[in-house]
């Protein structure tokens, strides 16, 4: 443990505390001195040397005190490497309290919530809602906990919010598992979206394939389709350009902020667009690709949407394969917690300093108020 100043220039301030001394000086007693008519005529004597004294002394040292802690405070001090041994046990929201605290007998053991802001256990506290997933949270908890604080994380026998990876920590954690009940889980569906499909002449001839593909995701919905003059309408749906015209500029900004466009193989690409392939037939030839320049990406159709040149229209799975890759599929958030147990890989986080600032402040109020009930005091006396 050590002492550091992150603010050193605010020592200067220290020159602050001849303003109690010469304040004191300007204010001592005075002695006056009165000529007796009897004593006029005798020799003067030499007078002897007169010292500088400090009155009130103790008021003196008080206020040099307390200019020096305004001093060190504007240094603002703190310590690094303060060390905290306390246990922290880590309980996760839906496993009971009771049943915890019957698996875990960690003496002095600070308990909190393994949720947002990491809540503290106590009898007055509800269980918070799991609004982030727990890998996450167990990284953040391990990142602001200092290095030698012991970590137990008490869980339920299956977990929910993963992110497909065990955490990896920088201490090693006594995972404690308590069967609780399991929910029924919910299938993961990909919802299909819907098209809008903008058109020249000669892209008209691509809207039955479409219009097979949108009965094929909404059976009661109709195609949403037009002359490419007529602009796209909001909304989350998928943009579908075949035109051979230039892409509007207005549609390029709705594609760089997440939006999905899909343009006709005649639709202009610029020179330094990088062309990735995305989709493939069965007989490897290449049925839609990527488009990226700078931060806007596009799809776009490999060849013309006739069957003579892209025959995989024809085949029944074409609708889910388009879908597949106009949306991918939620990555699993459910596993077993034996399975999910922290590895101890990471490197041991640097922890911040702790400043002193808040004892200071306390320390400078206290001494004010003493100050000014001595000053006020002397006052009293000289009244009376």
């Amino acid at each position: 443990m050590s002492l550091l100043w992150l603010f050193p220039a605010g020592l200067f301030a220290l020159a602050a505390l001849l303003l109690p001394l010469l304040i004191h000086l300007a204010r001592r007693d005075q002695q006056q001195l009165i000529d007796f008519a009897a004593l006029r005529w005798l020799s003067a004597k030499p007078r002897p040397r007169r010292h500088i004294r400090f009155d009130e002394w103790p008021l003196l040292l008080l206020r040099l005190l307390l200019l020096a802690l305004l001093a060190v405070l504007l240094a603002r001090p703190a310590l690094n490497g303060v060390l905290d041994a306390t246990p922290r046990v880590a309980v996760a929201p839906g496993v009971e309290i009771s049943k915890a605290r019957g698996v875990v007998d960690v003496a002095d053991a600070n308990w909190l919530w393994l949720a947002t802001d990491f809540p503290r256990i106590d009898d007055r506290t509800s269980t918070p809602a799991t609004d982030q997933p727990i890998a996450s949270l167990l990284r953040e908890l391990d990142a602001t906990l200092p290095p030698e604080a012991p970590l137990t994380v008490i869980v339920p026998s299956v977990l929910n919010g993963l992110d497909a990876q065990r955490p990896q920590l920088s201490r090693a954690v006594q995972w404690q598992i308590i069967e609780t009940p399991v929910s029924a889980a919910s299938n993961a569906r990909i919802t299909a979206p819907q098209l809008q499909v903008r058109h020249d002449e000669a892209g008209k001839s691509a809207l039955r394939y479409l219009r097979a593909v949108n009965q094929t995701w909404h059976p009661d919905a109709t195609l949403d389709s037009a002359e490419h003059s007529r602009a796209f309408n909001d909304g989350a749906a998928v943009r579908v350009w075949l035109s051979a015209s230039e892409i509007p500029a207005t549609t390029l900004a709705w594609a760089s902020t997440g939006g999905t466009l899909l343009v006709d193989a005649r639709t202009p690409v610029p020179a330094d667009a990088q062309r990735t392939p995305l989709w493939q037939d069965d007989a490897g030839n290449v049925l839609l690709e990527q488009i990226s320049v700078a931060t806007t990406r596009w799809l776009r159709w490999s060849s013309a949407l006739d069957a003579a040149s892209m025959p995989a229209l024809l085949d029944a799975r074409f609708p889910q394969q388009l879908l597949a890759q106009l949306q991918t599929a939620p990555s699993p958030g459910r596993a077993t917690a034996t399975t999910m147990a922290p590895l101890q890989v990471a490197a041991t986080y640097p922890q911040p300093a702790r400043e002193l600032a808040p004892w200071l402040i306390a320390a400078i109020a206290l001494l004010f108020l003493l100050e000014r009930w001595m000053a006020t005091a002397r006052r009293r006396r000289g009244v009376a």
